[in-house]
């Protein structure tokens, strides 16, 4: 019996050009198993169209998101979401505070008609998603969490991402100076936090028993094939962030720090990491959310 294995998940697929490039490559010639698509991002058809097309063992899921592009709903129905522009509106702080305010009910009521229309494009487009997680990991805010496990046991999805982040264990002390200037390290205490008080919550719908990596994101290349050879027995996702920055540089998503993201040279080390661990990858038991039990039978 198998007592390990690793989901290697792409996320942002469909959000801009140079991302889905850059998924499908380290899907095709390197470790990435499994994707998340993002229904609101400016490349989600050409996504969409050519993952299933090329790529049949690539598992998908929903990238859940309210701050790239614009709702799936009319905007009529989720207007405390959106700018005036009918653009997503929200970051992740901002939207922290806000499911705090005293008009809590009606915006989480919002997000959750939002979250079933990006789950119902997927459907409409013959995606069975395997797994939900979100940009700016949104999903993780307390309220918002409720909402996505409630719509994961509705549609079958058996994951959600709210894994403890074990990337820190492989990391060696030069290895955290680019994610601590880079704000890296507050976002890795905060959202160990959530994912522990989420953790209880899931009842009836999976988590992985671990994660690599909140605190390096963006420069998982600096860890990636260290975690993987060292995972811990029971199921592992590793999150990367792959593209060709170069295709992605123009695009309009409404979300300035989206957009120089994507443009980053992070992107193109991520996809060269993904590649460069292929050898490593093929000696370890790598699957997608779908396959993962039978993977550890």
């Amino acid at each position: 019996m198998t007592t390990s294995a690793i989901v290697v998940n792409a996320d942002d697929l469909g959000v801009s050009r140079g991302a889905t490039l850059g998924v499908i490559r380290a899907h095709l010639d390197g470790v990435v198993t499994s994707a998340s698509l993002a229904p609101t991002g400016a490349d989600y058809r050409y996504a969409m169209e050519t993952v299933s097309r090329d790529c049949p063992g690539l598992g998908l899921g929903l990238h859940f998101t309210l701050s790239v592009g614009k709702p799936i709903s009319p905007p009529a129905d989720v207007p405390l979401l959106v700018n005036e522009r009918g653009y997503f509106r929200w970051e992740f702080v901002s939207l922290f505070r806000a499911i705090g305010w005293k008009r809590q009910g009606n915006l989480l009521a919002q997000i959750e008609i939002e979250l079933e229309a990006q789950l119902q494009r997927l459907r409409s487009d013959g995606i069975a998603p395997d797994h939900i997680n979100s940009e700016r990991h949104v999903h993780l805010i307390p309220g918002i969490f409720r909402k996505v496990i409630k719509a994961a046991k509705r549609h079958g999805i058996p994951f959600v991402r709210a894994g403890r982040d074990i990337g820190f264990r492989q990391a060696r002390f030069r290895h955290y100076r680019p994610v601590i200037f880079q704000g890296g390290f507050i976002k890795f205490l905060l959202l160990q936090g959530l994912t522990g008080q989420n953790r209880l919550e899931t009842n009836q719908v999976r988590t992985c028993d671990h994660f690599a990596s909140y605190l390096f994101t963006g420069r998982l290349d600096l860890v990636l094939e260290d975690i993987m050879r060292h995972t811990p027995a029971g199921l592992t996702e590793i999150m990367v962030h792959p593209g060709m920055p170069e295709h992605s540089r123009g695009v309009k998503l409404a979300n300035p720090g989206v957009e120089r993201y994507l443009e980053r040279e992070d992107r193109r080390r991520e996809l060269d990491a993904c590649i460069q661990a292929r050898e490593l990858g093929s000696k370890l038991n790598l699957c997608t959310f779908k396959n993962a039990f039978r993977s550890m039978a």
